[in-house]
């Protein structure tokens, strides 16, 4: 009796992680999907071909690329941490010709051989288009950085800009509702995440903890 109790526990477990890795999933792929975005990225894609039709095959380009790599990992739970980067830098391209900002990007001491659960920085990146305004240069700067300690590695992501709202961040916003799912599914409680204003813009932080 208390052998079958355990095995429906466990099967219950096993449902439950399955329903929550496919819901992670479709939120995933409805991050391009989404109307507003595909309706701002089209209207600002058809300036731009009337305008300048080779810049405007550049933005396709672009596009394209960032929707291949979105579809490529949407159904994986860890993926190589240069392919989140990538990532990053085609939704960076795009969001410089939809903008027209100079968004930058930066890296220091990134382990390639490291993995990352799909899309996180990309979220944090969306995040920060959304709540910053570009410094006296004109430009927003993201800066990714990697350290690794006995006990744990940490990624810090550097928002180089100026601030909409210099109050802290909500961590229960839709976005980070879903990076802290995805650390989650991998990590269990073995994760800690924070996002603050900084003087030169916004620091996040996700520090993932040694099991072993």
């Amino acid at each position: 009796y208390l052998h079958t109790i355990k095995t429906k526990a466990l099967e219950e477990a096993h449902n439950a992680s399955l329903l929550l890795s496919s819901r992670l999933q479709l939120e995933l792929v409805k991050k391009n999907i989404q109307p507003h975005f595909l309706r701002n990225t089209l209207t600002s894609l058809i300036d731009w071909i009337e305008e300048s039709p080779q810049q405007g095959i550049v933005f396709i380009r672009a596009l394209a690329d960032e929707f291949d790599i979105m579809n490529s990992i949407s159904e994986e739970t860890l993926i190589p941490v240069r392919q989140e980067i990538e990532l990053c830098k085609k939704h960076l391209e795009v969001m410089s010709f939809r903008k027209e900002l100079n968004y930058k990007w930066e890296e220091k001491n990134i382990d390639e051989n490291e993995e990352i659960p799909p899309a996180i920085i990309h979220t944090i990146i969306e995040n920060g288009i959304t709540h910053s305004l570009p410094s006296n240069d004109g430009s927003i700067t993201f800066c990714l950085s990697f350290i690794r300690e006995r006990k744990y590695k940490q990624y810090t992501l550097r928002t180089v800009a100026k601030n909409r709202n210099k109050k802290k961040s909500d961590l229960s916003g839709t976005g980070f509702k879903y990076i802290k799912a995805r650390l989650n599914e991998s990590y269990g409680n073995n994760w800690q995440f924070d996002s603050f204003a900084v003087e030169e813009g916004w620091l996040t932080e996700i520090k993932i903890f040694d099991t072993k």
